[in-house]
């Protein structure tokens, strides 16, 4: 199991007004669920989950929790770096008990296994979108909020590389991804021709700045974006748009940040 992905919609027993970004209560309560089971993350250390924001049955991301309204988010887990099975039965179950004493009731869980498809296809063209809720890139240590394809393809890359057993992943001093073989693939190669060979259609998106407590924000950007991508690989393309998906893009998804959903995707072979 290289993945797995969890929807849990959940209520509250008592009012919780969001001081801050919706995502740092999240990861909270991720966090000490995974402590229940005994798994746990230290401080500063590389989340193994990501998470979407806290939305209410509407879809609207939410800046407060009310008794008698039903919410939900999504958590996705890397099975290298976590016992995936220990996660699933951690998140199964009818509540979650905070630290604070505080009761999150369960209402329901669907467990999703992420599952990438081998072939590796041929040529093709790939018209494909994608609506985005709070993202932040960074490159050279400079934050991105807009949807570049650039950012976007790499992240995924990264993530990709990660999840596949028996990758190698070289890192520079600064963090920055340079390079990973997947089944022969220079997937280093492979997105630095893909990012040459998509382009933005066009996007609509609202830049932000989210709060995080403390004084601190996070600039980011809101919206929708269409793009257009000539591959070589369109297995490979196809496995970088569902782990995308899955795990999010971008900084700070274990707060929330880089949940987007692809909204259409529309391959031609050639």
């Amino acid at each position: 199991m290289l993945g797995v992905g969890l929807v849990v919609r959940f209520g509250v027993d008592w009012e919780v007004v969001f001081g801050s970004w919706c995502g740092r209560f999240l990861s909270r309560l991720v966090g000490e669920v995974l402590e229940g089971v005994g798994v746990r993350v230290p401080h500063g250390a590389v989340k193994p989950f990501s998470v979407s924001p806290i939305f209410d049955v509407g879809g609207r991301v939410v800046n407060r929790l009310v008794p008698g309204s039903a919410y939900w988010f999504r958590v996705s887990f890397v099975c290298g770096l976590v016992d995936c099975g220990r996660v699933v039965n951690a998140f199964v179950r009818d509540m979650y008990v905070l630290s604070s004493g505080e009761v999150v009731r369960v209402f329901g869980v669907e467990v999703h296994e992420l599952k990438l498809n081998n072939d590796v296809g041929g040529r093709a063209v790939v018209n494909w979108g994608v609506e985005f809720w709070p993202t932040v890139f960074t490159f050279r240590s400079r934050y991105i909020t807009w949807p570049s394809p650039a950012r976007f393809l790499s992240s995924a890359a990264r993530s990709l590389v990660g999840l596949v057993r028996g990758s190698e992943v070289v890192f520079d001093r600064g963090g920055d991804w340079l390079g990973g073989v997947i089944n022969n693939v220079d997937v280093k190669g492979f997105v630095r021709d893909v990012v040459f060979n998509t382009e933005v259609v066009g996007f609509r998106v609202r830049r932000l700045r989210v709060g995080l407590g403390g004084g601190r924000v996070m600039p980011a950007f809101r919206g929708v974006a269409e793009y257009v991508t000539y591959t070589e690989n369109v297995g490979l393309f196809n496995a970088l748009l569902n782990v995308a998906e899955f795990f999010g893009v971008g900084k700070n998804r274990a707060l929330g940040f880089g949940f987007i959903k692809i909204v259409h995707r529309d391959v031609k072979p050639l």
